[in-house]
């Protein structure tokens, strides 16, 4: 019988599967300028006519390629200790700076509206999507060491 921290760990890790295809779906978007399928158009998530910088772009979907990669690495399978510990640290430094690209992200939004003389919208995705990706830490951390929840 599966205990309930078994059975946790088992549907976090699935969600991480989903985070990491929603970074590829992410990364995809913006390299390619948006999806035309019939009569669905999904926009890209910046406009064209005010992206002044289009290399950080194209930086910022392949580092949610990179992101993706990582999450859906054998964290609890990895025999060796040294790089288990290498590539959780590389995981938490991602993490973080997947954090720090929807803060960045919430705030050229805010300037971009503010000089146009409106309004922001509130950024209730980049809040998801920056907590979740916090919340990758802990779950790798605990595949490897479920030990440490009880």
């Amino acid at each position: 019988m599966e205990t309930k921290t078994a059975q946790g760990l088992r549907y976090a890790r699935a969600a991480s599967y989903g985070f990491a295809a929603l970074c590829v779906g992410l990364g995809l978007l913006e390299l390619l300028g948006g999806f035309a399928l019939g009569p669905l158009h999904i926009a890209p998530r910046w406009n064209p006519a005010f992206v002044t910088f289009p290399v950080a772009l194209r930086v910022e979907s392949w580092f949610f390629f990179f992101y993706a990669g990582l999450l859906v690495l054998p964290w609890r399978e990895t025999p060796v200790e040294r790089r288990w510990w290498i590539g959780f640290a590389i995981l938490s430094v991602a993490s973080v700076l997947f954090a720090f690209a929807m803060i960045s992200e919430v705030m050229a939004k805010n300037y971009l509206a503010n000089a146009q003389h409106q309004k922001a919208r509130i950024p209730v995705f980049q809040a998801i999507l920056l907590f979740v990706s916090l919340g990758q830490i802990p779950i790798a951390l605990f595949s490897r060491r479920p030990e440490l929840l009880d």
